[in-house]
């Protein structure tokens, strides 16, 4: 995403993003460079002219994270422009999160503008000091001038108007309004109605704007309204019926969504807190949360329903929990592998879990893949062992005593269950080689 300062004209915003893609199409790795320019007012996604999305493609066998370093590189050069780098259906899944295309949207709510005005500069200070953030944007605000109208409401009662009708006249004659459709063969071109701009071009103009009340009575807008100009801001966002600031970032390469996050906003918090406002931190961080509580519900009530299964199928409530005794050692496995693909380096965790390096590195906090991975490896896990257990109650049931019953048992579901498991692990390779990659 290119973000020019608002009130971009579309030459401009197009100028500045054409010598930014030369730039990029001249990158090594870099295939193909295709821009669009805002967004028309009826998209779901509507941007002004002066945000500008750059869609780069990578060539097969060149490191994602080497051509993303390039990029950045080109973007820091230029002046003016607020940027933020990740994927296409990233920024709009963030979009719809927080409304921000980041990963992660820190919102301060307050009632005075001034306040959170502010506030945004001193947040996106703070947010940039935080190890493993990138692309951080505050509001894109200025100041702009503006027109308002304060209505006399003894002066309207006179000549007959209510102050919406008095506003809903205004509108029409300086905003327009749709009257009907005019059919120009298959073209359907929609009539509108407004004053001659040489009617509304100044503020005498717009004084001498003539109202119509009740029975006929007509009367000039400067008469029964406050007119005169002034300035404020082009941006005023609200939630939940405040106004709010927003300051928006993303997370590096290397770093855990949930950990910058978490640090973004304890260095926040007390900036917050000290000017009285409310903090909330959403996006992507907190779609992450909520899909991590959601799967630790229901992954508790699988257990207790594999439980049930388990104990219906061999019979014997401690042989069931027998069974399910394999769920926790399955879970250190898995925590362990982790470790080693996840961490800030494959070679650099090993060595450290091995005890060759006195280095430390924190362990990653478990992704929503991750967890639904968990809940395929508990189901292997499970199966594995009623294969096992069954064939002890059948040996069992045969007149074998209970050590031979352990030794045979185990040798003879060995092999099958070495079998299942490798055919489960073999069908994933390819999941793993490409991992990080779409599709």
């Amino acid at each position: 995403f290119l973000n020019a300062p608002p009130g971009t004209s579309l030459e401009e915003s197009n100028r500045m993003a054409t010598g930014i893609e030369k730039q990029l199409v001249m990158l090594p790795g870099v295939r193909s460079v295709v821009r669009r320019t805002g967004r028309a007012e009826r998209d779901e996604h509507a941007e002004p002219v002066s945000n500008s999305e750059v869609e780069v493609s990578i060539h097969p066998g060149h490191r994602r994270s080497e051509v993303l370093r390039a990029i950045d590189g080109v973007l820091a050069s230029a002046p003016g422009i607020n940027t933020s780098v990740g994927q296409p259906i990233e920024h709009r899944l963030s979009h719809v999160l927080s409304g921000t295309p980041a990963a992660i949207a820190v919102s301060a709510k307050g009632d005075d503008l001034a306040v959170l005005r502010d506030l945004a500069k001193r947040l996106e200070i703070a947010i940039r000091a935080v190890p493993g953030t990138r692309d951080v944007n505050a509001n894109r605000e200025v100041m702009i001038t503006s027109l308002p109208i304060r209505y006399d409401q003894e002066a309207l009662a006179a000549a007959g108007l209510s102050p919406a009708a008095a506003a809903e006249q205004v509108q029409t004659a300086l905003a327009g309004t749709h009257i009907t459709d005019v059919l120009d063969g298959k073209r359907r071109i929609g009539l509108t109605v407004r004053l001659h701009p040489n009617e509304r071009r100044d503020l005498d103009s717009v004084g001498r704007l003539i109202l119509r009340g009740m029975n006929g009575a007509m009367i000039r807008l400067r008469d029964v309204a406050d007119i005169s100009l002034e300035r404020s801001s082009n941006l005023i966002a609200r939630e939940g019926g405040r106004r709010k600031a927003v300051v928006s970032c993303n997370v590096q390469e290397g770093y855990n969504l949930g950990q910058v996050a978490e640090a973004v906003q304890a260095a926040v918090e007390p900036i917050v807190t000290k000017a009285g406002c409310e903090l909330s931190v959403g996006g992507q961080f907190a779609a992450q949360q909520s899909a991590s509580r959601t799967i630790m519900i229901m992954g508790a009530f699988v257990v207790l329903i594999m439980l049930m299964l388990v104990h219906t199928a061999i019979g014997s409530l401690r042989a069931a929990a027998l069974v399910m005794v394999n769920l926790p050692l399955a879970l250190i496995g898995g925590i362990a592998a982790i470790y080693l693909t996840e961490g800030p380096g494959f070679a650099a965790n090993t060595m450290a879990l091995i005890g060759l390096s006195e280095e430390r590195y924190e362990a990653p906090i478990i992704s929503i893949a991750s967890m639904v991975g968990f809940i395929t490896l508990f189901g292997i896990a499970v199966r594995n062992g009623i294969l096992l257990v069954r064939h002890y109650f059948d040996l069992i049931a045969a007149g074998k005593s209970l050590e031979e019953t352990v030794l045979e048992g185990s040798l003879a579901r060995l092999v099958p269950i070495l079998m299942t498991a490798l055919t489960a692990a073999l069908g994933l390779l390819p999941i793993v080689f490409a991992s990080g990659q779409p599709g």
